[in-house]
């Protein structure tokens, strides 16, 4: 009897459903085999953080929380999920700030399994690097021996 893992776990945060739906469904296309849960409320997302296992979470805002609330409350309930911010303005700085993996505009949502692969790319090959592993929060070279 063999046991099959189970599928990748991606959180997509909206305060707009049908937003929330293009992001997901394109989401899914990507990664075909995994679940999306799709969440309108900053608070039960902050919950779902802290209870589920999820392979990455995509943030816009919420009714109750911008953007750059949003990401700084979900970095605190997990500060190793990655964490893509989506904004139809520029946002790079403000997601940087608030501790977000990576930003996307918007207008670029058929991009997002590919800006999501690469931040599970980024965090897998952080993960692996030696000064990681004894550094966890120092992506710096080692120093010459």
């Amino acid at each position: 009897m063999s046991l099959t893992p189970a599928p990748r776990k991606f959180l997509v945060i909206d305060d707009n459903a049908d937003s929330r739906t293009l992001l997901t469904r394109t989401l899914l296309r990507k990664f075909p085999d995994s679940v999306a849960v799709e969440c309108e409320n900053g608070d039960t997302a902050v919950a779902m953080l802290r209870t589920e296992r999820l392979c990455a979470v995509i943030a816009h805002r919420t009714f109750d929380y911008d953007g750059e609330t949003l990401i700084g409350m979900l970095r605190k309930a997990d500060p190793e999920v990655p964490i893509v911010m989506v904004s139809g303005y520029d946002r790079r700085r403000v997601s940087n700030t608030a501790g977000a993996d990576a930003f996307m505009d918007y207008g670029a949502w058929l991009t997002i399994g590919n800006v999501v692969a690469d931040v599970l790319a980024a965090r897998e090959k952080k993960s692996k690097s030696p000064v990681a592993a004894k550094h966890p929060d120092s992506l710096a070279e080692p120093e010459p021996v």
